[in-house]
């Protein structure tokens, strides 16, 4: 088995350091310090047409793609214990769906979505609406859209909550879940991300992300055996930057190629 190996950008360069690594694809987002925002459209635009040159020079996998993070507001907390970083107001919900269409529009592969109710569940009116204004933009644009779920699932109560998040989100049309089994890192959600792999059934993929390194890789898949990994492989610049590191890019995607 191998698999699928995401890489969380927010710069050209990092989008370069992925793709030249080997990496399926990249999640686009601003502020990966406080868990992403929503990208400037000028960026996605860019981001977009290099990935599409470097296919056609063949200096990124043949389906290497975009997928743009939508998310309109950050906090400074843990994403986990701090639900209503994931509450939106109807006023937000209608900006995300623009930005989840205009992402579209400018060529991404996917949008990676999520929102909650103040009780901590799926919010379904709001899933639905972020889905259909990107889901229009790829109609518009005759063709597919992939459809992610973020870490708003771990924001939910309990792993119950988590695996029937699974069969929500495929009630929905989603494609995949980004999560960390509800742990501070997805190498101590294993257990969780199991139960969500077995309640998708291959029908969705389940994306294990959050503190995850190189040399974690195999475990999560023989424990976990979950078919995609996301990081940030990011590392300190001297100006003060972060920074995609090539080297952790690389063993990531030669840990992932040799299961």
């Amino acid at each position: 088995m191998s698999l699928a190996v995401e890489i969380a950008v927010q710069d050209l360069e990092g989008l370069r350091t992925a793709a030249l690594a080997g990496a399926d694809r990249v999640e686009l987002c601003e502020d990966l310090s406080r868990g992403g925002l929503t990208p400037d459209l000028s960026l996605v635009e860019a981001c977009v047409a290099e990935a599409a040159r470097l296919r056609e020079a063949r200096d990124a996998k043949p389906h290497f793609g975009v997928h743009v993070l939508v998310r309109c507001r950050a906090g400074e907390g843990d994403l986990r214990t701090a639900p209503d970083e994931f509450v939106f107001d109807e006023d937000e919900i209608a900006r995300m769906a623009r930005q989840a269409a205009d992402a579209v529009a400018a060529g991404a592969d996917g949008v990676v979505l999520g929102a909650l109710t103040p009780q901590r569940t799926l919010d379904v009116p709001a899933l639905e609406a972020l889905r259909d204004g990107a889901l229009r933009a790829g109609s518009e644009a005759l063709r597919g859209v992939v459809l992610t779920c973020h870490r708003a699932v771990d924001a939910l109560v309990d792993d119950d909550a988590r695996e029937e998040a699974v069969l929500t989100l495929l009630g929905l049309g989603f494609h995949r879940v980004l999560s960390s089994g509800g742990a501070a890192s997805a190498p101590q959600g294993t257990a969780c991300l199991a139960r969500m792999v077995r309640a998708a059934d291959g029908l969705l993929d389940v994306c294990a992300g959050a503190g995850i390194r190189p040399i974690d890789i195999p475990e999560l898949a023989s424990r976990a055996a979950v078919p995609d990994i996301h990081l940030s492989a990011r590392r300190p610049a001297d100006d003060g930057r972060t920074i995609t590191d090539p080297a952790v890019v690389q063993a990531a995607v030669d840990a992932a190629g040799e299961l």
